[in-house]
């Protein structure tokens, strides 16, 4: 049974929030859709030792051609929201580049930048614990 693209996309969901991405969702689903896509991609080169074969999906249809598990769907959620928050970082790197040190103080504190990066660190940390993790579960020790 396929397992559609909106079931990872629901588990991001529920890990951000994103005013710019509600407001998406609410003038216009597909650029939403395609803008989730995109993080789903880059997020599916990080999962390197899934037992279902994630290049084996309709991109058109939204969807998987497996069953994935849901450890495989919280992995790639977790991994879209490293990929998300990558771009936060990203985001505010430009802009304390494009602004003057007093102009950056006042749009962008510096804590706010730093409280980013260390909630993108800690969830690369988790996604990669999530990836051992199922890893081991799934390695033949060959004892049978």
């Amino acid at each position: 049974m396929p397992t559609p693209f909106q079931n990872i996309f629901a588990r991001f969901q529920g890990k951000v929030q994103d005013y710019f991405l509600d407001e998406l969702f609410v003038s216009d689903i597909d650029s939403y859709e395609l803008y989730l896509t995109s993080l789903l991609k880059s997020a599916l080169t990080k999962f390197d030792n899934c037992k279902n074969n994630l290049s084996n999906r309709d991109d058109i249809l939204m969807e998987f051609n497996s069953t994935l598990t849901e450890k495989e769907e919280e992995i790639l959620s977790v991994l879209m929201l490293v990929e998300w928050l990558e771009k936060e970082v990203n985001n505010l790197l430009e802009m304390r580049l494009a602004l003057s040190s007093s102009d950056f103080k006042r749009y962008a504190e510096a804590n706010n930048m730093n409280a980013k990066r260390d909630l993108r660190d800690r969830t690369i940390e988790r996604s990669e614990k999530l990836m051992t993790d199922y890893a081991l579960l799934n390695f033949d020790f060959g004892l049978n």
